[in-house]
């Protein structure tokens, strides 16, 4: 149990960290599996040492022999192990709120510790050896304990609170008001509105645009100050929209550098929420770091210099690894410190800069993707084709685990372009103009903004798709999309030929994997009974409507299926989606699906078949660049709509480029979390 224990440490320090750049569902299970056994079966480890214990004492009329003592020196390894690595404190945000069942685990396992060290006891250099290392294991325990108390949602939320503010002495001056008037003055009263500059943010000397990655961090960090406090649901003041707004003006037209102030920024709210970065920050957490580390590292030479010739090699083995691991484990906590962000951060605060800077670049590891830099992406018509058939999907439905096995299935993941972030940058920032040209609000009302989009490209006839639930427009929009795509790509069309092609794909296909697998993350609605819905239609609609073979030996469909995919041939597997795709057009839409189905099914699938019918008679490059703004619209929408924990809760998955594209839609001040003004009013009284 004890070399179990250990093992699982390791995969955590090791894999901890890595989830919040990685959306691999392997490397998720594997961390989640290590973090809900670490804890159970060193507990379980302390229980079998103090039961064995009491038994040998029993046996021996209180007698224990060397061999037993070095087993009790297990004991507080096994509490420092129960402390957890520094890269992953919590797996999900729902541990943070469970802080307070740590403490009482923190309790209840030092009794456990204290009570195997006490029965154990006797004046040889195991027994004072374990007593110090009791006291690591608490403070490591207690490290975790306290990261977790400082990330759950309502300390959190406590700690971005300002101090109250009592307001000016109001009683005091209205006396002073009325006893002025009574002596004959005539009183009016006045007032001299303070401005203030939110703290951390750049001075007029400064250059908010240079193009360092340092600089970036710097920025980042100033922000993450403020900004923090949409992830807790908190306002911001319009000074703070103001301060941000020109920091990122500043940078004009750099989509790069802005993107990656907002990783560097989400980067910074993970390490805050799932790893020990909130007690390492403080002066006393880098004192206990420094004394856990020189007193494990203490232990382990004191122990190596004592006599150990009369005890069992396997257990004395299993010590050697159990002290070696920790020291490990230690050093490299303080290298993964040195290596963050964080350090950065420290170093240009204190100005350090200049004379710690060599040594932590040379003691620096690699450093860790801050997210995935991918999107998700999911294909209506791929799914529901069964394109990529599920092994063994009898006894899967059978588990009653298909349906869920299948959309991690057909997920698949492409790679984010800087040709996305320009195009999704620019229309931010064409938003951002829009506002302040106009003096209007931020809009909100996606529906008449995306029947203004289709009015401008001329395509009028297909406003009726902008109406209705947000799910309804996002899943209509996506089959036209996919639908679109294969037909023009039949046709001869390429991506590289034409420059919306890929992108309008790419957002089609990630809006639709939110709905999908993350639909707590759009605006509410009956998204999922219309996804179900629609997709029992199209399954039915394959079923009734074989694909159409292209293979002149009958084989059935099937086989061809799974003969692509064994060849792994991708034009074939696309030539197959293009034959659905055609099979789908082919059906007459003239007659609004609504009328002939009525409102029981939900299905919306041919309704988005009525779509590509209204606008493929236009003019293909008008078209896809209608389609791409349309989802880059619904992709803004969507951002500023979802709330900052259900943003939060996806950064243990590498990050969602929703979340990415909300902040920063929320630093050019287009959200509706801006509605505090900041400026105190200085009262005066004047006399004539």
């Amino acid at each position: 149990m004890a070399v179990f224990t250990l093992t699982v440490q390791i995969l955590l320090i090791l894999f901890g960290q890595k989830r919040k750049s990685s959306h691999n569902l392997k490397l998720r299970i594997a961390v989640w599996c290590a973090y809900l056994t670490a804890d159970s079966v060193a507990t379980v480890a302390l229980g079998v040492l103090s039961s064995k214990l009491g038994d040998v004492k029993e046996r021996n009329g209180g007698r224990i022999g060397d061999n037993d003592k070095l087993l009790a020196f297990w004991s507080p390894l096994l509490l420092l192990l129960l402390g957890g690595p520094d890269t992953i404190t919590s797996y999900s945000l729902e541990d943070n709120a469970l802080w307070l069942r740590h403490c009482l685990g923190l309790v209840v396992q030092t009794s456990a510790t204290s009570y195997i060290i006490f029965m154990a006891w006797t004046r040889s250099y195991l027994s004072y050896l374990s007593s110090v290392m009791a006291l690591v294991g608490i403070v490591k325990y207690g490290e975790r304990v306290w990261a977790l108390w400082m990330a759950s949602n309502d300390k959190l939320k406590q700690s971005m609170l300002a101090l109250p503010d009592p307001s000016p002495n109001y009683p005091r001056f209205m006396d002073e008001y009325t006893l002025k008037q009574a002596e004959g003055y005539y009183v009016m009263a006045d007032e001299v509105i303070e401005d203030q500059v939110p703290e951390g943010i750049y001075s007029s000397g400064d250059d908010p645009a240079r193009v360092i990655d340092s600089e970036d961090i710097g920025t980042a960090f100033r922000l993450l100050q403020m900004f923090k406090r949409l992830f807790v649901e908190l306002i911001l003041s319009h000074d703070e929209r103001n301060a941000s707004k020109s920091i990122f003006k500043a940078i004009g037209n750099d989509h790069q550098k802005a993107f990656r102030i907002v990783e560097i920024e989400l980067g910074f709210i993970y390490d805050l929420l799932h790893t020990k970065a909130m007690v390492l920050d403080t002066k006393w957490g880098l004192r206990l770091r420094l004394f856990t580390f020189s007193t494990t590292l203490l232990v382990l030479v004191l122990f190596s210099w004592a006599k150990k010739s009369h005890l069992s090699r396997v257990d004395l083995s299993i010590t050697y690894l159990l002290l070696a691991a920790i020291v490990f484990f230690e050093t490299y906590s303080i290298l993964m410190l040195i290596s963050s962000d964080w350090c950065d951060v420290w170093l240009r605060k204190h100005n350090k800069t200049r004379v710690f800077g060599r040594a932590v670049t040379f003691m620096r590891l690699p450093r860790q993707p801050r997210w995935s830099h991918s999107i998700g992406q999911f294909s209506l018509l791929s799914f529901c084709s069964k394109e990529r058939p599920l092994v063994c999907g009898n006894v899967l439905e059978f588990l009653t685990i298909r349906e869920k096995l299948e959309k991690y299935h057909y997920t698949l993941h492409e790679d984010m372009s800087n040709e996305m972030r320009d195009w999704i940058f620019r229309h931010v920032k064409e938003d951002l103009l829009y506002v302040e040209k106009n003096d209007a609000p931020v809009r909100t009302d996606i529906h008449e903004s995306l029947a203004t989009l289709l009015k401008g490209y001329g395509l009028a006839q297909a406003e009726w798709a902008t109406e209705g639930d947000f799910d309804k427009v996002v899943l209509t929009w996506h089959i036209a999309t996919e639908l679109s795509y294969y037909s023009d790509q039949e046709e001869g069309q390429s991506e590289s030929e034409l420059p919306h092609f890929r992108a309008g794909k790419l957002l089609s296909r990630y809006m639709f994997y939110l709905l999908v697998m993350y639909p707590s993350m759009l605006p509410s609605g009956i998204g999922e009974i219309r996804l179900r819905d629609t997709f029992a239609e199209a399954l039915k609609f394959f079923e009734d409507h074989q694909v159409p073979s292209s293979e002149p030996n009958g084989k059935p469909n099937w086989w061809i299926k799974n003969q692509v995919i064994n060849r792994g041939k991708r034009n074939e597997m696309s030539s197959y989606l293009q034959r659905a795709s055609r099979m789908l057009l082919e059906v007459n839409t003239e007659v609004p699906p609504s009328k002939v189905k009525g409102g029981k099914s939900k299905s919306v699938l041919f309704d988005g078949c009525r779509i590509v019918a209204e606008i493929r008679q236009r003019e293909i490059r008008i078209k896809w660049e209608t389609i791409a703004k349309l989802w880059v619209k619904i992709l803004m929408y969507a951002a500023s709509q979802c709330r900052g924990d259900r943003h939060a809760g996806q950064l243990r998955r590498g990050g969602e480029l929703l979340t990415h594209v909300w902040l920063l839609m929320a630093h050019f001040g287009l959200t509706d979390h801006f509605q505090m003004t900041q400026g105190q009013a200085i009262a005066k009284l004047i006399l004539k």
